[in-house]
């Protein structure tokens, strides 16, 4: 039995006490999961979110753009006088810079639609053809006068001419 209680002692003294091998797992694993926590980026969660989509309208001029002119003539002279106005198209966010526009173009723009339409013969003003072809022409100049942006999309369109008064002497 002496012999048996030294190999105990010899036994117990090679062996070192240490941590039972559920306690080193239960660290490895608390280890590890800080270890996620800090070098994992958390998860986005990206919520998509609607565009505002904003409606075109229709807004009408309140100023009256008035012309007196001589139109070609082949006999004697004549005279016109064209008072008008004109509807644009314009998204609602972008209502105020159509307007900006048109307060700093428009002196331009009524000196580019008297030249025009002093170009015109009286004969092509008096018939229904000829006023829809002076209306399409003037359409185009107010939007390239007004609306022209330089490689950006346009901010308003003009829509349609209206005639306040024509008269013809």
């Amino acid at each position: 039995m002496a012999d048996k209680k030294k190999d105990e002692a010899k036994d117990d003294e090679g062996k070192k006490k240490g941590l039972p091998p559920i306690v080193l797992v239960a660290v490895g694993a608390a280890l590890g999961g800080v270890g996620v926590v800090f070098a994992v980026p958390p998860k986005v969660v990206e919520v998509p979110v609607e565009e505002v989509v904003y409606e075109l309208i229709d807004v009408e001029h309140p100023d009256v753009m008035q012309f007196t002119f001589n139109p070609i003539s082949k006999t004697g002279r004549g005279m016109a006088k064209f008072n008008i106005q004109f509807v644009y198209t314009v998204r609602e966010d972008r209502k105020d810079e159509a307007y900006e526009r048109l307060k700093a173009m428009w002196m331009t723009a009524n000196s580019n639609l008297l030249s025009m339409l002093s170009n015109r013969s009286m004969e092509e003003l008096r018939t229904e053809s000829g006023i829809r072809m002076l209306e399409k022409d003037m359409i185009d100049d107010l939007d390239r006068t007004f609306f022209a942006a330089h490689g950006e999309e346009p901010v308003a369109k003009v829509a349609r001419i209206l005639w306040k008064h024509k008269m013809f002497q």
